[in-house]
């Protein structure tokens, strides 16, 4: 399939100087024509980066679905603890006193981030970096954060994952293997609640993993949160954080303009 990403240099509405980006062609397939890629349903042409911005000066919140992912300490379970900057976490091995709410997780090392979406798009990546054991993706609001939980759609959970430093799953029933290639060092999340997708990308080769239709239970309501696991609580902890990324490679959407 068609890479996600297509680098080059262009000119940067909001910081208006030039920059290099990564350029989302989300669902386009390879047809490379001219100065863009041509979406074969509307037949419209899309333009580089640089025309668009160009063109987009008054519109720029159009091209800007990156987001500023933090972690929310209320949420983790006793054994995680956040960095400083509540960017990253670390399974401690131990559990810690925290106080006992209803947000937090108290029997699987869950975590959701504090900033939730009911509507929109959105883009964030994750560090997971070369460990062995990782689940990244969504959670709806409503969520049960006590007890034993499965990661399913079904349980308001849409995730992929890596488990034991071997597998990559997307956590459906029953859990589906995904071919990956090579070992991504940082995810790409893209949500668009409208369309109800989520879907997941190798940051590092620019490869489509996996993406989720979000259905499920019609008398569910509330925000999709960003969800982390550091993995099982009964494997031996990793070492390596896990954590919202800090450099987001992918910071503009293009437009489809049908000519």
């Amino acid at each position: 399939g068609a890479h996600c990403y297509e680098q080059e240099w262009s000119c940067c509405p909001c910081a208006g100087c030039p920059v290099e980006v990564f350029i989302f062609i989300w669902s386009l397939p390879e047809i490379w024509e001219g100065n863009g890629w041509r979406c074969p349903v509307p037949g419209g042409q899309v333009g580089s980066m640089e025309e668009e911005a160009e063109g987009g000066q008054g519109k720029r919140n159009d091209f800007v679905f990156a987001v500023d992912v933090s972690l929310d300490a209320d949420t983790a379970h006793p054994r995680l603890e956040l960095s400083p900057d509540g960017k990253s976490v670390k399974d401690t091995g131990t559990a810690r006193s925290v106080p006992r709410t209803e947000k937090r997780f108290d029997s699987h090392t869950f975590l959701l981030a504090k900033e939730g979406y009911t509507s929109g798009k959105y883009y964030w990546e994750v560090d997971v970096g070369k460990r062995r054991n990782w689940d990244v993706g969504i959670a709806r609001e409503p969520v049960t954060r006590k007890g034993t939980l499965t990661l399913s759609p079904e349980k308001g959970f849409w995730v992929i994952g890596l488990a034991d430093g071997q597998d990559y799953w997307a956590r459906t029933v029953p859990w589906s293997r995904l071919a990956v290639s090579g070992k991504p060092r940082k995810i790409g999340i893209f949500l668009d609640v409208s369309a109800k997708k989520l879907s997941f990308f190798n940051v590092n080769n620019g490869t489509h993993l996996h993406t989720f239709i979000l259905g499920g239970d019609s008398r569910q309501e509330g925000k999709f949160y960003p969800f982390f696991s550091t993995g099982s609580t009964s494997a031996k902890p990793d070492t390596e954080k896990l954590g919202a990324s800090r450099h987001i490679t992918v910071p503009f959407s293009l437009q489809i303009s049908p000519q």
